[in-house]
């Protein structure tokens, strides 16, 4: 049985009152202020963030944003996923957060981009990177 709740999709079984996400939507971020308010509450409660920058007309950020989706849910709670439209924020956040290509995925921790990595190839490629990403950025 598969059950989608507020954005997570679970699996369940009938033997386990547990369930586990298989999926977690990536948050909309739709503007430069939201953008700030998220980067600053992750900083104070010390959690690192990955921002999808993304376009509709892209078709890899399209494939790829549900790969991301079910990666979010191997890292939650530790690990926020968002994701932005750069055709719906300001070209000024764009700019702020370096983004020259689609799709991009970047790391975001201390307030500070850490890491990012231009999806330019194959999904399952890019999510592999995205791992090693956000694992390489956990180690002491």
């Amino acid at each position: 049985m598969k059950v989608v709740s507020s954005g997570i999709g679970s699996v369940s079984s009938s033997s386990s009152s547990s369930s586990l996400p298989v999926s977690i939507e990536l948050k909309p971020i739709l503007n430069e202020s939201q953008f700030d308010r998220v980067v600053a509450e992750a900083d104070q409660v010390d959690e690192s963030l990955v921002i999808l920058w993304m376009a509709t007309w892209c078709r890899k950020c399209i494939y790829l944003k549900p790969k991301l989706e079910k990666l979010a849910a191997d890292y939650h709670p530790r690990v926020r996923f968002y994701c932005i439209d750069v055709n719906n924020v300001p070209h000024k956040l764009v700019a702020r957060a370096g983004v020259t290509k689609m799709p991009t995925i970047q790391l975001w921790k201390d307030s500070k981009k850490h890491a990012e990595v231009i999806g330019s190839h194959k999904a399952y490629l890019v999510v592999n990177e995205v791992r090693e990403m956000i694992d390489d950025e956990s180690e002491p």
